[in-house]
């Protein structure tokens, strides 16, 4: 009775332990840029009349520090990033905005906006283009977590429009990048998922390890898989000794 009641134990402990890693690589989720009320996902324009225009600010729902990159997809004139730039708001007092020195999206003193290579972020075309811009390298200060950012251009550089905006832990983010080949990926990615569960039970390891839906903080699937191998094995190994004790 003992030796069952310790092989009872092993299993809960199993099970709890899968849990608890599942919840511990749990991909963090992208913060979207499309508020309702100041959304980063739409078509700009600003016009052609005067030297400087303000086209709004774009709400970034409060992201904590640790989102140090800027995924864009994007459209427009070759020359509509020539003088656009933003300008943070870090996260502090409600009462208060305080607002960061704007960083350009071509070479400026007050500050450059670049992407995870270091490099300016490409002129807009008429073809979709999607760009991952690191905030910490383009020089905004991340020690609190940004609010929001206003948005700043000059009349005459032409439209452009963002496509998908979203705040990002690691450059690869979740998922999928708001371009058109996103669905087609997730759909692959679904079917991964299911060869891998399946493979686990046969105790394999093929397939993509750990992808989640765009959009959705997701727990990827090989923890889940481990976990049911666990149970497996346990109960097998459960089943034996009590074979042998027979």
């Amino acid at each position: 009775m003992k030796k069952i009641l310790k092989k009872v134990i092993a299993l809960a402990s199993a099970v709890a332990m899968t849990l608890s890693m599942s919840s511990f690589v749990s991909a963090a989720e992208d913060i979207v840029l499309e508020d309702s009320g100041s959304p980063f996902i739409k078509t700009f324009d600003p016009g052609d009349k005067g030297d400087y225009i303000y086209l709004g600010y774009a709400y970034c729902f409060e992201a904590g520090p640790e989102y140090k990159y800027l995924k864009i997809t994007y459209t427009g004139e070759k020359t509509a990033f020539d003088e656009l730039r933003l300008e943070f708001v870090i996260n502090s007092d409600p009462a208060e905005e305080i607002k960061l020195t704007p960083k350009w999206f071509r070479e400026n003193d007050e500050g450059t906006i670049v992407t995870t290579d270091g490099k300016e972020v490409p002129a807009p075309s008429d073809k979709e283009q999607t760009a991952v811009i690191d905030l910490e390298k383009s020089g905004v200060d991340l020690k609190t977590g940004i609010r929001a950012f206003h948005i700043h251009d000059t009349p005459g550089k032409g439209s452009f429009k963002i496509i998908d905006a979203r705040l990002m832990t690691s450059p690869e983010g979740e998922a999928g990048s708001g371009n058109s080949d996103a669905e087609a990926t997730t759909a692959v990615d679904e079917n991964k998922n299911v060869e891998i569960v399946t493979d686990n039970a046969k105790n394999t390891s093929t397939g993509t390890v750990g992808s989640t839906k765009p959009g959705t903080s997701g727990t990827p699937v090989w923890p889940i898989a481990a976990g049911v191998g666990a149970v497996v094995v346990a109960a097998a190994a459960f089943g034996v000794t009590k074979s042998k004790k027979k």
